[in-house]
């Protein structure tokens, strides 16, 4: 086979591959400048989107602190709003337990005179003061125990003064009593009912207190 020959068939051969190329869609082959250049372009690309996504997530964390904050926030106040209303709640049940004592005062005081009433020595108005007295003391007892009801109802209870020690916390002294039987300050009277509300003082007991006199 001379040279021309060959120089054909490669030619040939040549233009064949090129054809088969075109058909099948094959790309050219890559040079390295080019692969090099993909590469670094690649690599940009990933550090660009490595640092986007390293700024979603500081963005995500001053977030969801912020979200953190709020939610504290927000579950303080509520407690301040539930202590507030608790308190209120229980100032504006103060008040009106302390007016039901004035009210049950006053029944108890006269309960006191229709039991000390003397009653005239005339038998005619005798018999009737008697009964009006008796219904007086019955409507009386009932108003009084329904008023003690009410209060152990809100768990409001007397404080036992008499014959007690002097308890500051519980206790008013306002009179001043010398009985030489009595030990000091022994409580020898009880001038007004103090009542506990639950375990805190709604009202303190007013009392006349013992003092023996030296001689």
């Amino acid at each position: 086979m001379d040279e021309s020959t060959k120089q054909n068939l490669l030619k040939q051969f040549t233009e064949y591959l090129e054809t088969e190329r075109v058909n099948n869609k094959i790309p050219p082959q890559t040079d390295l400048f080019s692969l090099f250049t993909e590469l670094a372009a690649l690599r940009n690309e990933v550090k660009l989107e490595s640092r986007q996504v390293k700024n979603s997530l500081e963005l995500f964390k001053e977030t969801f602190a912020t979200m953190q904050d709020s939610h504290k926030q927000i579950s303080n106040e509520l407690e301040r709003c539930r202590e507030s209303q608790t308190a209120q709640h229980r100032e504006t049940t103060r008040a009106i337990l302390l007016a039901f004592l004035e009210i049950y005062d006053r029944i108890k005081a006269g309960m006191m005179v229709l039991d000390t009433y003397e009653t005239p020595t005339w038998q005619y108005f005798r018999k009737q003061e008697i009964n009006l007295i008796q219904g007086l003391q019955e409507g009386q007892s009932m108003v009084l125990r329904r008023f003690e009801q009410l209060l152990k109802e809100y768990q409001v209870y007397p404080i036992k003064a008499l014959g007690q020690p002097l308890n500051p916390h519980h206790m008013r002294a306002i009179e001043i009593s010398h009985q030489p039987n009595i030990e000091n300050g022994i409580v020898t009277e009880e001038l007004r009912t103090g009542f506990m509300l639950e375990n805190n003082v709604l009202r303190p007991s007013e009392v006349k207190v013992n003092k023996i006199v030296n001689d």
